[in-house]
């Protein structure tokens, strides 16, 4: 019987370093790892349509007033069905890849309003998980976002300007849902601050926190959100 390989979640909001954190990892590792990740899930995975920016966006994941009061206000996510199945897939390729032998990393949204937590944890059982929280302080995850100029990345001129600014002002309006919902959640195996330490010390820490031995933090999620 194979080896299970090793997964980690490296989980964070925008601004947090995940995906810079994983990519690092990888390419300083001698071992072989899958690399994958939620950005990398949205823009060639998830049909844009169904995104919370598409006209199918109720069926997959809609962004909608955090208060429907003041619906010019903060918007949080919802999940329809599509993006119910979508999520499940996703977190099955990550079982499928350690059930084949090989160590994946993996940068996560891991939303504990929505049901993004409670299925990554469920359908990774048995399986060796170690989860990493990169957690710098609110207002460096503010200036790193700003500095990101996500309108100068758009493609305006197959979107327009006016889909392309409304686009930048659901992002800014969706940003403290996801903040307060991704770091909900105090249980990890292993928590950064990405303000204190670079990308190489954050590497450094969890192949330190590997060798430690098994992660447990997922088994602790389990008896607190139970099936």
């Amino acid at each position: 019987m194979t080896k299970p390989g090793q997964i980690i979640i490296v989980n964070g909001t925008s601004g947090s370093g995940k995906s810079t954190a994983a990519e690092r990892f990888q390419k300083r590792s001698d071992d072989y790892w899958l690399l994958y990740g939620i950005d990398h899930f949205f823009a060639g995975t998830q049909p844009s349509q169904y995104g919370h920016h598409g006209p199918k966006s109720r069926e997959g994941i809609h962004a909608e007033p955090v208060d429907p009061a003041n619906p010019d206000g903060p918007l949080k996510w919802t999940i329809g069905p599509k993006g119910v199945q979508a999520f499940a897939t996703l977190h099955e390729w990550i079982a499928s890849a350690s059930r084949q032998g090989c160590n994946i990393i993996f940068d996560h949204l891991l939303m504990t309003d929505t049901p993004v937590l409670t299925d990554c944890i469920w359908r990774l059982e048995g399986l060796p998980v170690l989860l990493v929280t990169l957690k710098p302080p609110l207002d460096v995850l503010e200036k790193r976002v700003a500095e990101r100029q996500m309108d100068k990345k758009l493609p305006i001129d197959l979107l327009g300007e006016d889909a392309a600014r409304k686009i930048v002002d659901r992002l800014a309006r969706l940003r403290p849902w996801f903040t307060e919902t991704v770091y909900a959640n105090e249980i990890a195996d292993l928590t950064i601050d990405t303000a204190a330490h670079g990308v190489d010390e954050v590497c450094a820490m969890i192949e330190a926190r590997l060798a430690e031995g098994p992660g447990t933090a997922f088994s602790r999620l389990r008896e607190k959100f139970p099936r």
